[in-house]
């Protein structure tokens, strides 16, 4: 296993752990302290429709995937090549209400990078948030 997916799978349990005999752990459960490993590679996003969300955070490592900073934008706003895997990571969280994956392919810097990720559900009361770590891709460029 490379480290990129230790990284993802260390991240999915600890939401695992703090999810017990729930469907998805709340933001409240996950101290910023046990998420420090990650913190540059995180946005959550909180949903308000479906396929459709807002960045309430963006790590500033995930910058280059997203073309800067998304805090406080829509998915929805997102160009279709960036915001696809996102749409597609909100509609299979919405349906299934558990982790999905993957590895989606974008040019960065005239480069073909591959990302690797993992969206996280978490649950508040009045509505729903999703977390999703990407790692580095510097050892990722196809």
């Amino acid at each position: 296993m490379d480290s990129s997916n230790q990284k993802l799978a260390a991240l999915k349990t600890l939401w695992e752990r703090k999810r017990g005999d729930r469907a998805m752990p709340s933001r409240a459960d996950l101290d910023v302290a046990e998420l420090k490993p990650w913190l540059g590679n995180l946005a959550l996003v909180d949903l308000n429709g479906p396929e459709d969300g807002a960045f309430r955070l963006c790590g500033i490592l995930l910058f280059s995937r997203f073309g800067g900073d998304v805090t406080g934008r829509n998915v929805a706003a997102l160009s279709d090549e960036i915001g696809t895997s996102i749409r597609a990571y909100i509609a299979r969280i919405q349906k299934t209400k558990s982790p999905a994956d993957g590895r989606p392919v974008c040019i960065t810097n005239g480069q073909r990078v591959t990302f690797v990720e993992l969206a996280l559900p978490l649950s508040d009361c009045e509505y729903a948030r999703i977390l999703i770590p990407l790692l580095n891709p510097s050892s990722a460029l196809i």
